[in-house]
């Protein structure tokens, strides 16, 4: 996203080279990322922010590279912007050993960037500036935000993992059943308050007035959504 000040990047996905055994499809991964931002007019040098929506492994993974066996920044002038509850959650995941590979990607893809002095922790109604800004969206992790974003008159919101499918546009609650028993869906923090998120977010109820900056598919389709409203009268 460029904003005329600014070029920020929202949830850098993977990453190249990490270890990721219980998930052998990503496991250390040699993926032309860096090559594809250039070919779209992005250096890495030109990165200002990093946005996190949340800090869960496919989301984290390209915050870092790995250079002569040690983990560095991937966008060397860029602030990593975190939500501070977020980051508290997977620090005491971190402290308290467990096996998950969010733990894993606290370790080489968030703590490098905190050792370099370039994160920064915010609370879940920061802005970066007029038109960029936070709401907290817990469910998916304790400190998940979504980013709202507007310009011109025209508003977007990026969702990270409160919005798995666009079916969860018509009802909430509903998970697709093609990633029931994926790391996604089963490791939400807390599912109850994942369907309310959903349920009472504006991007989410009502009438959709603003499109979504992405969701977890299995496959690339365009998915058109048509609500029949009937109403009865006696």
């Amino acid at each position: 996203m460029k904003t005329g000040r600014h070029t920020i990047l929202i949830d850098s996905c993977l990453g190249n080279d990490k270890e990721r055994p219980t998930r052998p499809q990503f496991h250390r991964l040699r993926t032309p990322y860096i090559a594809d931002l250039a070919r779209a007019g992005i250096r890495v040098e030109d990165v200002d922010y990093v946005m996190c929506t949340h800090l869960h492994w496919d989301h984290v993974g390209w915050n870092t590279r790995l250079d002569n066996g040690r983990w560095v920044p991937t966008f060397p002038n860029a602030r990593y912007v975190m939500a501070r509850r977020e980051f508290a959650h997977w620090e005491a995941v971190h402290q308290r050993g467990e096996e998950t590979p969010h733990r894993t990607a606290f370790e080489d893809s968030v703590l490098p960037v905190v050792r370099t002095g370039q994160s920064v922790l915010v609370d879940d109604d920061y802005a970066l500036e007029d038109g960029l800004w936070f709401e907290g969206a817990p469910g998916h992790t304790p400190g998940n935000v979504v980013i709202h974003a507007r310009s011109a008159g025209a508003t977007a919101v990026f969702m990270g993992d409160v919005i798995h499918h666009p079916l969860q546009l018509l009802k909430a609650g509903v998970v697709d059943p093609r990633l029931q028993r994926s790391a996604a869906v089963a490791q939400d923090a807390d599912p109850p308050d994942r369907g309310t998120c959903r349920a009472r977010h504006p991007a989410v109820a009502g009438p959709f007035p603003e499109p979504d900056g992405g969701t977890h598919r299995p496959r690339r389709r365009r998915v058109q959504l048509r609500v029949r409203v009937t109403v009865t009268t006696r």
